[in-house]
């Protein structure tokens, strides 16, 4: 829907305000993107996650360091602090939502018997699951068929286990070799998967519901992360990290393979963010290197929202959320508010206009007050789009108990 209200709805910060310092060694094989230093004073690190899901531990990145036992978080001006050091192996991480809870949920990486564990806001470790070996990453189930629980790649047994809210684990599929890392496609082009790096073999391999395996993309020296670019200005590829060439591989749905980037140093993850500062951008575990590397869209707009779902309960609230764009508001042609994906925006753009706070020539600032939910989880999901065909997303999903 392209309303004539809609440019005054849009938003994106500026990608320059909040990074470290330009990389000249690594390359960027396609226009309009840049690498840029977030951190790198790392020790071997694995894997990212970004605060969204609960307003009590505050707007960070948390990067698990393998070699120091350490989990970090790095504030958005990119200095770094410790979480934790009490977690064992530290690989995988991530946010639970849902029955799972607000929780920052983190791997310990054991050969044999590792372990899943939650880490509080104030550092505090508790094992939530056992008996894992080599738990390498954790990726949500989608919900449908493959349902909502947590899946874990356990490496050295050479199979993918699903564990429940409840902690109870369960095999998913045995007999593969060496999965490393999951990530869930969400339809389209690439269907309806869960895609798994298999390490050892240098492939890529999808999963249906059913557990059918089917090789996705074969004779790669060494894949480990993989991400969805979804939702983003890297549009809908696949973007593997390959830890002996130091590339990130971009896969298109025919899997199709060409180098997106080239000059890491024992790339690890690849983390997509769902709106927020990183929204627009992917974020790199640059493990030998000790830096987690932040490639930005130039240009392209960014949608934040708050409160984060950690600071929702039962009573009413404000929505805040802020639009810019470097090239002025006038540069922005489309804007969607979808809730729980219904695209509302032609329904509500009045009150969103009446909504709001502040407005320079590059931003807008809208807070909607008295806003009550009920019981369940909402999404809410806004969409910018700029005249160069650059398109922001900003989500946020709020579980009210």
């Amino acid at each position: 829907m392209k309303h004539p209200a809609a440019k005054i709805i849009f938003f994106v910060l500026v990608c320059s305000l909040f990074t470290v310092s330009a990389l000249a060694q690594i390359t960027i094989m396609e226009p309009g993107f840049r690498a840029v230093v977030l951190n790198s004073d790392l020790s071997d690190p694995q894997d990212i996650t970004v605060f969204h899901p609960g307003g009590v531990y505050g707007a960070n990145l948390f990067v698990t360091e393998y070699d120091t036992n350490t989990v970090s978080k790095i504030n958005p001006a990119g200095n770094k602090s410790v979480l934790s050091t009490s977690v064992i192996y530290p690989v995988a991480i991530l946010f639970g939502h849902g029955a799972f809870g607000n929780h920052l949920y983190v791997s310990e990486s054991y050969s044999t018997d590792g372990n899943i564990v939650k880490v509080a806001p104030t550092g505090v470790k508790t094992t939530f699951a056992s008996g894992i070996d080599s738990p390498l990453d954790m990726v949500w189930g989608p919900g449908g068929a493959f349902g909502s629980d947590l899946y874990v790649a356990s490496a050295n047994a050479n199979k993918i286990v699903t564990v429940s809210a409840a902690g109870a684990v369960s095999d998913f599929l045995s007999n593969l070799d060496r999965p490393s890392v999951l990530a869930f496609s969400q339809g389209g082009a690439f269907g309806e998967y869960l895609y798994v790096t298999n390490t050892d073999d240098g492939q890529v391999v999808r999963i249906d519901a059913n557990k059918n395996v089917d090789v996705f993309v074969t004779d790669l020296p060494r894949p480990i992360g993989l991400a969805f670019g979804y939702n983003t200005p890297f549009g809908d590829f696949l973007y593997i990290s390959d830890k002996n060439t130091g590339k990130i591989l971009k896969i298109s749905p025919s899997g199709a393979v060409s180098t997106f980037a080239d000059g890491f140093d024992g790339p690890v993850e690849i983390h997509f963010s769902e709106g927020g500062l990183y929204g627009n951008d992917m974020l790199v575990a640059d493990g030998d290197s000790g830096r987690i590397v932040r490639i930005i869209s130039l240009g392209t707009p960014t949608i934040t929202i708050t409160p984060f779902p950690g600071e929702v309960g039962q009573g009413p609230f404000a929505l805040g959320f802020t639009v810019s764009d470097p090239q002025g508001l006038s540069n922005l042609t489309d804007f969607h508010f979808l809730y729980n994906g219904i695209d509302v925006t032609e329904a509500i753009v009045n009150y969103l206009v009446a909504s709001i706070v502040n407005i320079d020539e590059n931003s807008v600032e809208f807070s909607v007050g008295g806003i009550t939910l009920p019981s369940g989880t909402h999404t809410i999901e806004i969409v910018a789009s700029d005249a160069e065909g650059h398109t922001g997303h900003g989500k946020v999903t709020y579980s009210i108990q």
